[in-house]
């Protein structure tokens, strides 16, 4: 596999951002008198867009209010919660600039909007690694859909086959399987049945970095 490109999923992968997530749904909810648990989230939501957690939220509570309103309640707490304690999971940067030093071109693509993206580069000054940047939010479906990973693909002008995915969420991981993209999935329960058939499993991205081919591409 010749590798010349690597996007990267956000949330779970450049930073430690489920936590956030979580409370935000959490405290969301408690607005409208009903209790979320953290399982309930990893079970429902990881991975998801913010409209399809919502709507998701909303049939399952069956609550008496539009999506857009928790959507929006979600994504004030999300924000917040970034700006105050956001921090890069470990070897991020490190992996980013070895990467760069590789010549391997480097893209973002994620089910996160362009308002937590925002958040995210801002605390972490980290922007600059990336050439592309895409959202689901631009898309028609969130994951498990492979738009995202194709979009970028094309922002890349690269076929599928050339890029590698790193994703730490099964929605993630089926996506980036059905844009036809090799994936590493990074995250500390990585060795699981359900994702079987990625292109490497590892509890860390110093794991995966000390594993991928040196150098990871050629320059053009």
């Amino acid at each position: 596999m010749k590798v010349k490109a690597v996007i990267f999923d956000m949330d779970g992968v450049i930073i430690d951002s489920e936590p956030f997530w979580q409370q935000a749904q959490i405290t969301a909810l408690a607005a409208y008198q009903v209790q979320a648990t953290v399982a309930q989230c990893e079970a429902l939501t990881k991975g998801k867009r913010l409209d399809e957690i919502a709507r998701v939220w909303c049939q399952y509570f069956n609550l008496p209010t539009r999506s857009g309103q928790l959507e929006q309640a979600i994504l004030h707490h999300v924000t917040t919660l970034i700006a105050a304690n956001g921090k890069p999971l470990p070897g991020v940067e490190a992996t980013l600039r070895a990467l760069q030093q590789r010549n391997c071109r480097i893209a973002l693509a994620t089910s996160s909007s362009h308002q937590v993206i925002d958040a995210v580069f801002d605390k972490l000054q980290l922007s600059h690694y990336f050439e592309v940047v895409s959202s689901a939010d631009n898309e028609p479906r969130g994951k498990p859909d492979p738009a995202v990973y194709l979009s970028t693909a094309r922002k890349l002008s690269l076929p599928a086959a050339e890029c590698l995915v790193v994703e730490d969420s099964l929605n993630g991981f089926r996506a980036a399987q059905a844009a036809g993209m090799a994936v590493c999935v990074v995250t500390p329960g990585c060795h699981q049945p359900d994702f079987q058939g990625a292109a490497g499993c590892y509890s860390s991205l110093a794991e995966m970095l000390a594993a991928l081919p040196v150098p990871a591409t050629q320059p053009a």
